[in-house]
This record gives structure tokens, C-alpha cells and sequence, in this order.
């Protein structure tokens, strides 16, 4: 009794942290821009048209769009919330500790994997990326869980005497839902698929057909918009522009993988998988534990995957590959933990040090909701909204299209609605706006104009209104 005591008040103590961690002066350094404006948006359109999203966000590698599954995630919060800004980090959190809490209690049977959650829970509580895009929301941050879902169950499975049919029937769900959040998942399903023809030979053909089905469910709706639009993404996949690649360099993506799985340089980060690698051999010849087989399998394969993927290596490619890194150290012995807990803290150190997590954002929520309320009092009829920022090169401005409606604003979609509106809002952040001079997209969609006036929210934020030429 007394260690199921100790258990349930490390775990509260880690909710705790981890709640910390994701809220801590969030209403001053919550940066509501780009994706998070996207989301808002579609949540915000779906209320008012009563028209669910048939498909998720866009992915930057291929023409071809995520699960809309996140939307139908995010959307109960949106609404509880009434519409709080704050609605999709609150959903993360909740699938973050009711994934943890929930895992603790289904595990309780296995005393090691209760062990192991308790210290991966703590890894990702701490991690320099899961902190910040655990306070950024956007798909990608919800994969992890899905995936230790997928692995434990997996695990337990390969391990039981009687095996609980059910089990694979989840591991196969959630590492499907992974890929439906984020693409970048699809090394670690692989890696999953070779793990099971590995070990378990006799099972794969029912694991691999667990996963289709789960695959098709999770991608139902998209699958609905194929066939309702002759498939249109598919078209476009197969035969459309692909954009291009930058940084694509096998070293450059190295380099990106180190520092942001490890918080660290390149040669720090070989260093520390070679003493890994060292550490699971160490802990194997001591004692058989096919635990650790199973994570370490699993990571390497999904980190081999990761890399040769053809795609420039960003920040949120990580979580499909970390949780196993995780899992793997969380299976060592004692003894390699506390000396891999050694360099992970001092480079997440080192990293928060320079990083400022709770760090202001340039404009507060409530600052932009005070603009765009007092932007749309004043101007009701319909318009488009663009951006132009000396602090990155977008121009959509989903965050205004998502706020001034709220605000009451009739904001027309420039893309999908062209020709519904003469005025174009054109928020200058901290940026100069040329009549004639300033270029790009949105404005070009739009069309000739005049200069009609300006409406200033502060000293960096102001509004120039265009007028289109009508002939």
C-alpha cells in the first residue's frame, strides 16, 4: 500500500509540473499567430455554419491535408470554453493527463511499465520542445501520447502468455490516430510493423489489417472529400507541384535532429546515443528485459526512418521518435538512468537558460482581441485581411481572419471567395506599407486599389484599408 501511495503522489507531483509548466503566464506569452489563427478559424466557421471540416491542416511536404480528427478534437473545448483562446493548449493538456492518469491505472498490473510511464511523462514534462509547443498548439503536439498508447499496449501483448486480443486492436488505433495528427509519425507506425514481424511473426498479418482499418477510420472524412471531389488531393500528390525542399542537406537534417531531440550539438548528441547504445547492451547482458528490446527496436528503427526521410527536418518532426527514445531509457537500469538523466538535464538546462519559455510575446491575446474588437466596431462591411510583418514572411493572416470575425467583422476568405468584397485589411506589423510598392500574394488576388485610410491599434499594430477599382 504504502508504494501505490508513493506512486499516486509522484504522478499528482508530475501533473502538477506539467500543468506549470504549459500555463505559467500564459496570457502574456501565448503567441496566437499562423496555425493557431488556422485552427481558430476553422473551429470558429464550423460553429457558425454548422458544417463540420471534412479535412485537418496542411502539411508543408506534401500537397496533401492531415486528419480533420484534430478538428473534431479541439472542437468540445472550443465550444466549453467558449471560445477561449487558450481552448486548444487546454485540449492538449487534458489528452496529455488523461493519457498519463489513465495509462497509471491500466498498467497498474505491471509494476516496471507504471515505473517507466512515470519517468517518460517526466521527460516530456521537462523536454525544451514539448514545453514550447506545449504551449504553442498545433497537430503535431498531440502525437505523443498516441504513440505510447500504441507502444505499451503493443508490449504488454507481446509479453502476455494468454495475449488480450483487444491490445493490438488499440496499439493499432493509436499509432494510426499518430499519423492522423501529424505525418511525421509514419516512420514510428513502420517501425511498429517491422517490431511485430521481428517478434512476432504469426500476428503481423492481423496487426497490419488492424492498422488499415484503423488508418481508414481515423482518414474517414478524408476519404469521404475524395470521392466527393474526384479525388482531388490524391491528384494533386501524385501529379501537382511538390515544394521544394530547403536544408535538405543528410547533414543539415543531422544537425536539426540533434538539437531538437537532445537540446544539443551534433557530436554531443552521437556521443549520447553511443553510451546509450553501451548502456542497453549493459542492461540486457545483466537482465533479459524485453521491455527495453522492444523501445530500443523501435527506436532505432523509427531514428533510421527519421533520417532518410526526404524532407527538411523540423522541430516537430521529433515526437514520433522521441517517446521511444524515452521508452528505451526508462527501461534501463537503474544506475544508466541517473547518468543519462545526467546530460539530459544539463542540455535542457542549458537550453531553457537561453529559451525564456514564459518569455512575453510580442502582442498579447487580449491585446489582439482589443484591436480587432475595436477595428470591427468600426467597419462592418465585408473584407479581405492580409498581413505584412517584419517578423516573418506570412502573409494569410489566419490569427486576424480568425480574431476580427469573431469580433464581428465580415472576413471573406481571399482564396475561396474573391470578388465578395471591395476592402482589403492589410495588418502592418511593425512593417511599412507602399502603396504600389508592396508586393505579394493576397494582394496581387485582390486586385488594383486605392489607398482608403489607416486605423492605428498602437505604436507597432495599425491597419491600412485598400479599396478595390471598380471599372
Amino acid at each position: 500500500m504504502p508504494k501505490i501511495r508513493n506512486l499516486y503522489l509522484v504522478a499528482f507531483l508530475l501533473s502538477l509540473i506539467f500543468l506549470w509548466t504549459r500555463f505559467y503566464k500564459i496570457d502574456t506569452s501565448l503567441l496566437f499567430f499562423n496555425d493557431i489563427g488556422r485552427d481558430f478559424l476553422v473551429l470558429f466557421k464550423w460553429q457558425e455554419t454548422g458544417k463540420p471540416p471534412l479535412l485537418g491542416p496542411q502539411t508543408s511536404a506534401l500537397p496533401f491535408n492531415q486528419s480533420a480528427i484534430y478538428f473534431y478534437l479541439l472542437y468540445p473545448f472550443y465550444l466549453l470554453s467558449n471560445h477561449s483562446p487558450y481552448a486548444s493548449l487546454i485540449a492538449c493538456s487534458a489528452f496529455y493527463l488523461a493519457s498519463f492518469v489513465l495509462g497509471l491505472y491500466f498498467l497498474r498490473a505491471y509494476p516496471r511499465l507504471e515505473k517507466s510511464l512515470l519517468l517518460v511523462f517526466l521527460l516530456i514534462t521537462i523536454h525544451p520542445q514539448y514545453i514550447i509547443q506545449g504551449r504553442f498548439i498545433w497537430n503535431p503536439s498531440f502525437v505523443t501520447p498516441c504513440i505510447l498508447i500504441a507502444f505499451y499496449s503493443l508490449a504488454v501483448y507481446l509479453v502476455q502468455k494468454k495475449p488480450n486480443k483487444i491490445l493490438p486492436m488499440i496499439s493499432a488505433f493509436f499509432i494510426a490516430l499518430a499519423t492522423g495528427f501529424s505525418y511525421s509519425a509514419v516512420p514510428t507506425l513502420l517501425a511498429f510493423l517491422i517490431l511485430v514481424l521481428y517478434y512476432r511473426r504469426q500476428v503481423f498479418l492481423s496487426y497490419l489489417l488492424y492498422v488499415i482499418a484503423s488508418l481508414g477510420l481515423v482518414n474517414l472524412s478524408t476519404i469521404f472529400f475524395e470521392l466527393r471531389h474526384g479525388f482531388l488531393l490524391s491528384k494533386m500528390m501524385l501529379f501537382g507541384d511538390k515544394l521544394k525542399q530547403s536544408n535538405n542537406s543528410f547533414l543539415t537534417r543531422l544537425h536539426n535532429l540533434s538539437e531538437f531531440s537532445l537540446a544539443t550539438t551534433l557530436p554531443w548528441a552521437i556521443f549520447f546515443i553511443c553510451f546509450l547504445i553501451l548502456f542497453v547492451y549493459l542492461s540486457r547482458k545483466r537482465e533479459k528485459n524485453l521491455f527495453l528490446e522492444y523501445s530500443f527496436f523501435a527506436f532505432i528503427l523509427t531514428l533510421f526512418l527519421t533520417i532518410l526521410m526526404p524532407v527538411s527536418f523540423h522541430a516537430h518532426y521529433i515526437f514520433g521518435l522521441l517517446p521511444l527514445l524515452f521508452l528505451s531509457i526508462s527501461f534501463l537500469r537503474a544506475r544508466y538512468i541517473y547518468l543519462g538523466a545526467i546530460f539530459l538535464y544539463i542540455t535542457f538546462l542549458q537550453f531553457a537558460l537561453k529559451a525564456n519559455y514564459f518569455a512575453p510575446a510580442v502582442y498579447s491575446v487580449a491585446e489582439l482581441q482589443a484591436c480587432s474588437q475595436s477595428f470591427c466596431e468600426k467597419y462592418q462591411e465585408p473584407l479581405f485581411i492580409s498581413n505584412q510583418s517584419a517578423r516573418h514572411p506570412y502573409h494569410n493572416a489566419t490569427e486576424f481572419q480568425y480574431l476580427m470575425s469573431e469580433a464581428g467583422c465580415q472576413v471573406k476568405d481571399i482564396n475561396t471567395e474573391n470578388g465578395q468584397a471591395d476592402i482589403m485589411a492589410v495588418v502592418l506589423d511593425d512593417s511599412v506599407y507602399e502603396h504600389g510598392k508592396t508586393s505579394y500574394y493576397e494582394l496581387t488576388l485582390f486586385g488594383e486599389s486605392r489607398e482608403k485610410e489607416r486605423f492605428r491599434c498602437n505604436d507597432t499594430l495599425e491597419i491600412v484599408l485598400l479599396e478595390k477599382y471598380r471599372k
